[in-house]
């Protein structure tokens, strides 16, 4: 695995990591890259269904989140993680994409954004068939009122899209 960027990443929480989606293995990616800091990600609840997959994922801190829908319950949990100085992770696309391509932004992560006022970390992870090193490329913090500051729904829309844009941009 090659890492560029590892020196734009905050040296603590609370910060949101947002990335591209491509490969189950995207958290653990993630997740190793920014080490010894811990990633807190949502997971689709499907996962959390199976006694054993729960504990595992409650051990590392990951926990479930109701896809297709505003799940309040995920929400609060994520605001907790920020007041608790903690690094979250999230895919703003909110489900894998195929390769090479990098999908459409939920605006959940702007909502979660504009309310806890966390920098936003954006990181591309590149994993280009096995055949060459997983690059994984860490760009420079955003913060939110100094990037956006707009308040609407729709702005938060433009928002998630706006941080997509900035995980495309990364090389």
């Amino acid at each position: 695995m090659q890492i560029k960027g590892k020196e734009n990443l905050p040296p603590r929480g609370p910060y949101i990591i947002v990335a591209n989606h491509q490969h189950f293995l995207d958290p653990t990616v993630v997740g190793a890259s920014v080490y010894p800091q811990q990633v807190h990600f949502m997971a689709k609840e499907e996962l959390f269904k199976n006694a054993l997959f729960r504990w595992v994922f409650t051990a590392i801190g990951t926990y479930p989140v109701k896809r297709g829908q505003a799940d309040l319950g995920a929400f609060r949990t994520s605001y907790q993680k920020i007041r608790e100085d903690k690094v979250l992770g999230m895919f703003p696309e909110g489900t894998r994409q195929k390769k090479g391509e990098l999908g459409k932004a939920k605006r959940g992560v702007a909502q979660i954004v504009k309310r806890t006022g966390a920098d936003v970390v954006p990181v591309r992870v590149d994993w280009n068939n096995w055949r060459r090193p997983i690059r994984v490329i860490i760009g420079e913090p955003i913060n939110f009122e100094q990037a956006w500051g707009k308040q609407s729904r729709e702005d938060l829309a433009e928002f998630s899209e706006f941080l997509m844009q900035r995980v495309r941009k990364l090389d």
